[in-house]
Order: C-alpha cells, then structure tokens, then sequence
C-alpha cells in the first residue's frame, strides 16, 4: 500500500508541475490559465487528501479521482486556448483582413494618374524623370 502513496503523490506533483508549465506558456491567454489554475488547485487538494485522510483506501480513491478530473480540466482547457489562438493567427494572416480598402481619388494631382484614365508605360515614367 506504501507503493500505491507514494505513486498517488508523485502523480499529483507532476500534474501541479504540468499546470505550472501550461501557466508559464499561456503567455497571457486567460483559457489556458484557467485550465492551469485548475491542475495546479486539483494537484495540491489531491496531495492534501493523501497526507490527511486517515484511511488509506479512501484517500487513494479520492487523490486519483482528483487527479484524473484535474488533469482532464488541464487538457480541456489548454486545447481550447490552442483551438482559440490558431483561430485569432489565421484572422490576422487573411490578406482581405489585414490591408484596408485605398481611399477613393478625387482629383488628379500632378504626376499622378487621374481616376479613368491608362496608367503610364515605364517609358513615359523614364522619360518623365530624364
């Protein structure tokens, strides 16, 4: 039964070191954190149940119950901040979102092309600067 403790400890000190590692990444993306907060609270509460329960059994039940929940709540959440910042990448990379529609030319000015009218040959622009 020692074996079962000390594998019921490690496994909540991995998941609260994981839920470090995913805040530390999040870089500011509250879904992630969510999920972090949750691993590193179920990992700490699974530890305390561990080391204060007085019957071995129940506390083995209760810590891997913790874990699994917090460790899933990590998963969950983590992908939905991956799901949520790839969504936000491709916006910014689409070329219709990113540059804006040129403001209509009134008049012409000198040495620009009036609207309606052919665009200059690169002759006439060498020409122009001879």
């Amino acid at each position: 039964m020692d074996a079962w403790i000390w594998g019921a400890v490690a496994m909540a000190l991995v998941l609260v070191v994981a839920g470090g590692i995913a805040w530390w990444l999040a870089r500011g993306c509250v879904l992630t954190m969510v999920g972090a907060t949750g691993a590193i609270l179920g990992g700490v509460i699974s530890l305390v149940t561990v080391s204060v329960m007085l019957d071995p059994d129940t506390a083995l039940r209760a810590a891997g119950i913790l874990t699994v929940v917090s460790g899933a709540w990590l998963l969950a959440w983590a992908l939905a901040g991956g799901i949520r910042g790839q969504r936000l990448l491709r916006a910014e990379q689409r070329p219709d979102a990113a540059t804006p529609a040129p403001a209509p030319r009134t008049a012409a000015t000198p040495g620009t092309v009036s609207p309606g009218a052919a665009a200059p040959t690169a002759a006439a622009v060498r020409a122009r600067h001879i």
